[in-house]
């Protein structure tokens, strides 16, 4: 009876998308790229039948991936699009911020864009759009292969509101790594209280990532100005319209003292590392038996065996943030059909459960039902779903995080 409640649920939501108006630009009252489709008259419902002709006439597209060690998830992912839809793929492995320079420089040159889909770093997006060579394309509406995507996750980036320009892709996620042998029966620290007095009661035996070093630890330091700050000083961290000198104020001011408090307690009992790859290293060789990670490391590193079987992976209780980056249309992309087809294609149910299976990668998608989509040896490498459902929180702003990490540092790291 759930399943079929979930089945009628889910058909239900994906009669109520593709029954959706038109697409409309973002932010603008005409769309900043040129195309022979007509795009207003555009809807999920009719996406494939207009689409896959026009793509199939275009013949190929340019795709740039950003990533460092994405190459064989999107080799397996192209192959398995130019099988479905004839349309070929050429693929470009970039430096991300070099990227946007190059097609900004395009863009000013009159040029057309190099790339058609661009899957780009989250910290980019506010120069590449406020640069206009992002398509105002609501890709987080027009996707058909995506009715369900979480609202923050699909209009924000690195705390830059695009409005639904950039489809997120790729999600990750902050936790805390604990090696069950430790922990038997799920005596896991679970809280940031927790926390602290396994710490204080096995010094040394806790790793926590430099948070100017490793996202891990930049992302548990946002994850305790979230749990330990009060809710005055809350109201600024999802401000995304925050000036730096603002932001350099309140990171000062006294809404942070409670949360360098707390770190000065725990400071002498753990071990500060200076990166992600350090914390997990600690872990590997039995010296930590809690640490600072990023899930997918975990799932990666555990995959690989360069971690044991036993080290698992959980939020805590107070919620703990998570990021991603996501891929966009540049706005002088020529093969714009081929290009929203394969937008759609990196957000369908068969490829975001696959790149999860490979590398642990989460999806901003709502509805997948993870744990009766994948086997128990990859959900057993996961944070639960029920913690990721209920205790992930969207990173907070940009400015703020990065002036209260240097006011971690000069405070507990060096002391001052």
């Amino acid at each position: 009876m759930k399943l079929r409640t979930a089945l009628m649920t889910a058909s239900l939501l994906c009669a109520a998308y593709a029954q959706a108006g038109a697409v409309e630009p973002v932010g603008a009252p005409d769309f900043n790229i040129k195309t022979n489709v007509d795009l207003k008259t555009l809807t999920p419902a009719n996406f494939y039948e207009v689409l896959v002709p026009a793509a199939k006439a275009e013949g190929h597209i340019s795709f740039y991936d950003f990533g460092e060690s994405e190459n064989v998830i999107f080799a397996e992912i192209i192959r398995r699009f130019e099988a479905k839809y004839g349309v070929k793929v050429e693929y470009h492995q970039v430096d991300g911020e070099q990227a946007v320079q190059q097609l900004i420089a395009a863009k000013q040159a009159g040029q057309p864009s190099p790339a058609d889909v661009f899957w780009m770093p989250n910290g980019s997006v506010r120069v590449a759009d406020q640069a206009g060579i992002i398509a105002n394309l609501p890709l987080n509406t027009m996707l058909p292969s995506a009715p369900d995507l979480e609202q923050n996750a699909a209009t924000v980036s690195r705390g830059y509101v695009h409005g639904g320009k950039v489809v997120p892709y790729h999600r990750n996620l902050t936790a805390i790594g604990y090696d069950t042998r430790a922990f038997p029966n799920g005596n896991e620290p679970k809280s940031f209280a927790e926390l602290l007095a396994f710490a204080k009661a096995n010094p040394q035996k806790m790793a926590v990532t430099d948070p100017t070093r490793g996202g891990a630890g930049g992302g548990f330091l946002e994850s305790a100005i979230l749990a330990i700050t009060s809710k005055d000083c809350q109201a600024h961290l999802y401000d995304y319209t925050v000036s730096e000198a603002d932001a350099t104020a309140w990171a000062n001011g006294p809404c942070m003292d409670p949360v360098l408090a707390y770190f000065k307690e725990l400071r002498p009992n753990v071990e500060f590392t200076n990166g992600n790859t350090d914390s997990l290293n600690l872990m590997a060789n039995g010296q930590a038996e809690v640490a600072t990670v990023w899930e997918d490391e975990v799932y990666d590193f555990t995959g690989r065996g360069l971690l044991p079987p036993t080290v698992k992976s959980r939020l805590l209780t107070d919620g703990e943030v998570g990021d991603g980056d996501g891929a966009m249309m540049p706005s002088g992309a020529t093969h714009v059909a081929g290009g929203l087809l394969f937008l759609d294609f990196l957000m369908s149910d068969e490829i975001q459960l696959y790149k999860l299976t490979v590398n642990g990668s989460r999806s901003a998608r709502t509805k997948l039902d993870i744990e009766k989509a994948l086997t128990a040896d990859v959900t057993g490498r996961l944070v639960p779903q029920d913690q990721y459902l209920n205790y992930s929180r969207p990173r907070i702003v940009g400015a703020i995080s990065d002036a209260a990490a240097k006011r971690f540092v000069e405070t507990i790291l060096q002391g001052s």
